[in-house]
C-alpha cells in the first residue's frame, strides 16, 4: 500500500492562498478609506496646536505688555501720590505757621492796643500838664509885662502911658498879637481867649491901616463870620455893614466846590489887606487884639 504523502508546501501555499486571497480590489479599497483619514488627520492636529501655541504666545505677550504697563502706572501713581503727600505735608506746615503767626500778632496787637491806650493816657496828661503849664508861663509873662510897664511909667514918670505885654504891639488903646503859625478859624478864636483877648474886630479905618501895614502879604484870619445867623458879623455880634471896595473882586461868594464840605463862612485878611472868605478849618495865622489896661 503506497502511502501518499501530501505536498506540506502546496498545502500550505494552498492555505496561504485561501487565508490570504487575492483580494486586490478589496485591499485597495480599504488602504483608500484607511489612508483617507490619515493623510487628513495629521495636518488637521498640526495646524491646531500651532494655533493654541500661537494663542497661547499672543496672550501670554498681552499679558507681560498689560503687566509692564500696570508696573509703569503703579511707579508714576507712586511718584504722583509722594509728591502729592510731600506738597500736603507742606501746605500743613505752611498753614501751622500762618496759624502761629496770627496768634502772636493778635496777643502783640492786643499788647500794642493796650500799650497805645497808656500812651494816649499818658499823652493826654502831658498835654494837660503842658497846658497847665502854658497857662502858668503866659500869667507870668503878663505879669512880667506888666511889670515892665510899671517900670517904665515910674521911670518916664508918666502914670498915665500904656503898654503891652512882650510880643505884643500897642496901637492908641489896644494890644495886638499876630501870631507866626496858622491854624483854623475856631482854634485861632479860642487861642485868643486863652490870652485874654479876642480875635480881631476892626473898628476904624485907622486901625485897618495899622493892622494890615502888619499883615501884609500873608492870610490872617479876622473875627468876622456869618455862620450863626448866615448875616455877616464880628465876634461880638456887632453886624458887618458891607463895603464892596473891602473885599477882593467877587467876594464873598461862599464857595462849595473846594470838598471840604459846607460853604465859606470865615473871612480873613488876604495878601493885598483886603477881605475874603474861606472854609474856616483853613490854617491862616491870626490876629488878637485886648485893650492895653485889661493885660
Amino acid at each position: 500500500m503506497r502511502v501518499v504523502t501530501p505536498d506540506i508546501s502546496a498545502a500550505q501555499q494552498y492555505t496561504d492562498e485561501l487565508e490570504n486571497p487575492d483580494t486586490s480590489d478589496d485591499t485597495e479599497f480599504w488602504r483608500k478609506d484607511s489612508s483617507v483619514p490619515r493623510f487628513v488627520a495629521a495636518p488637521s492636529i498640526g495646524r491646531w496646536r500651532w494655533r493654541v501655541c500661537a494663542a497661547i504666545s499672543v496672550t501670554a505677550l498681552m499679558l507681560l505688555l498689560l503687566i509692564i504697563t500696570v508696573s509703569v502706572s503703579h511707579v508714576k501713581f507712586d511718584r504722583k501720590f509722594s509728591t502729592t503727600e510731600t506738597n500736603v505735608k507742606n501746605l500743613t506746615d505752611s498753614l501751622l505757621s500762618i496759624i502761629t503767626r496770627t496768634n502772636f500778632l493778635e496777643e502783640y496787637g492786643h499788647k500794642m492796643h493796650l500799650d497805645i491806650s497808656n500812651l494816649e493816657f499818658d499823652r493826654d496828661t502831658m498835654q494837660s500838664t503842658i497846658n497847665d503849664m502854658s497857662d502858668s508861663a503866659q500869667a507870668l509873662r503878663d505879669k512880667v509885662s506888666e511889670l515892665k510897664c510899671y517900670i517904665n511909667k515910674f521911670m518916664n514918670n508918666n502914670t498915665e502911658e500904656l503898654c503891652c505885654p512882650g510880643g505884643w504891639l500897642l496901637f492908641s488903646t489896644h494890644c495886638y498879637f499876630f501870631s507866626e503859625d496858622g491854624m483854623p478859624w475856631d482854634g485861632a478864636r479860642d487861642e485868643c481867649e486863652k490870652k485874654r483877648a479876642k480875635l480881631l474886630i476892626i473898628n476904624s479905618r485907622q486901625e485897618k491901616s495899622f493892622v494890615v501895614s502888619k499883615t501884609r502879604p500873608l492870610f490872617y484870619w479876622l473875627g468876622l463870620t456869618d455862620g450863626r445867623t448866615g448875616a455877616w458879623e464880628w465876634l461880638d455880634e456887632t453886624p458887618y455893614v458891607h463895603v464892596r471896595s473891602e473885599w477882593m473882586p467877587g467876594q464873598p461868594d461862599d464857595w462849595k466846590k473846594h470838598g471840604l464840605g459846607g460853604g465859606e463862612d470865615c473871612a480873613h485878611l488876604h495878601y493885598d489887606g483886603r477881605y475874603n472868605d474861606d472854609h474856616c478849618s483853613r490854617r491862616y495865622r491870626y490876629i488878637c487884639k485886648a485893650h492895653a489896661a485889661s493885660i
